[in-house]
């Protein structure tokens, strides 16, 4: 929020307003206001059993760490459209059988841009051959009890979850 100094409407000197999470810029001379509301994205728990596929990525941020398939939405899509959207994109696969998993907040890299992931579960068809784009270095399943640390706090967080929920019912 500290980035908004002038209005887009009227490129009027802005303010910082409320506290915490009711923070938000104000431009005095129009009115125009901007809360700090966060930007949508989707998280794939590709599923194989007791294992998840992760991506390791290949661009900033996080370059380097392992990711979920998923990204942000466009204007139009919903989430779940969105999560197949970003399977072909970048795996070749379109991803079946979405379940809602849960939301979870993060901050995107270094960027200070917040959003909120929209998780769902998931799972290749039968036969189908990943093709990694170029936003990805490399791929491999993991066990969900035995897997390398998350490159973004939402993913992180949903495969926790899953990795809880799925000890404590024996499955996905």
């Amino acid at each position: 929020m500290k980035d908004w100094k002038f209005c887009p409407r009227c490129a009027a000197e802005t303010r910082l307003s409320g506290d915490g999470e009711d923070t938000h810029v104000e431009c005095p001379a129009c009115g125009f206001t901007k809360y700090d509301n966060p930007l949508p994205t989707t998280v794939g728990l590709i599923l194989d059993g007791d294992r998840i596929l992760l991506l390791r990525r290949a661009h900033e941020p996080r370059k380097g760490g392992w990711d979920t398939v998923g990204g942000f939405l466009s204007g139009a899509e919903s989430a779940e459209r969105n999560l197949i959207r970003e399977g072909l994109e970048e795996i070749g696969c379109e991803l079946v059988n979405l379940r809602f998993a849960g939301s979870y907040s993060s901050v995107y890299g270094d960027t200070g841009l917040t959003t909120i992931g929209f998780a769902f579960t998931c799972q290749l068809p039968p036969g189908a051959e990943i093709v990694l784009s170029e936003e990805n270095s490399g791929y491999a399943w993991f066990r969900l009890d035995d897997r390398p640390p998350l490159a973004f706090a939402d993913c992180e967080a949903a495969v926790s979850d899953l990795a809880t929920l799925t000890s404590r019912t024996g499955s996905a």
